[in-house]
């Protein structure tokens, strides 16, 4: 391999870095969902439009908390997807869909009030659960949290979904 005289070594890297990077930036800011370029990703610092109230569970706390079977689980993502496949158990609110008030009024009605829910919907940034649970805390649920990424962390854990 032979490197060219005119460029030193050390700029070549350097070069090949900063490409690197301005691809990465323009890759992310033509995703539909772009992702932040400066973010806390930690699970206790996510949060949407400032809904810090409502905090996230890891992945490994709600696996724990799906086999308790104490908890249960809200899928906020469309009608479609929650069809396509959703955690076992799980109900579907879709936050963004006409009949949604209908559904959380009867959802209200049939669940307590003192039980642990966790949302999910898909994508680090999927805004569907916190605007759900940001609902629910409003409806005076007391126990919601968010599973951040919830579907697709879901799926690499092999753990129980089901298909209608």
């Amino acid at each position: 391999m032979t490197v060219n005289a005119k460029v030193p070594f050390f700029q070549q890297v350097i070069i090949i870095i900063l490409f690197s990077l301005g691809m990465g930036l323009i890759v992310n800011t033509l995703r539909l969902t772009p992702l932040p370029v400066v973010g806390d990703w930690s699970h206790g610092a996510y949060s949407s439009k400032g809904e810090r109230d409502i905090p996230t569970v890891p992945l490994e706390d709600a696996v724990v908390k799906f086999l308790s079977g104490e908890t249960l689980f809200l899928d906020a993502r469309s009608r479609a997807d929650y069809q396509l496949g959703h955690i076992k158990g799980a109900l579907n609110l879709p936050v963004h869909e006409g009949d949604f008030g209908e559904r959380l009024q009867e959802f209200s009605l049939k669940v307590d009030h003192e039980k642990e829910l966790i949302v999910y919907c898909d994508g680090i940034g999927c805004p569907s659960s916190p605007e759900l649970a940001s609902v629910l805390k409003g409806l005076g649920y007391r126990d919601v949290k968010i599973l951040i990424n919830g579907w697709t962390e879901w799926m690499m854990t092999e753990m129980p979904f089901e298909v209608e």
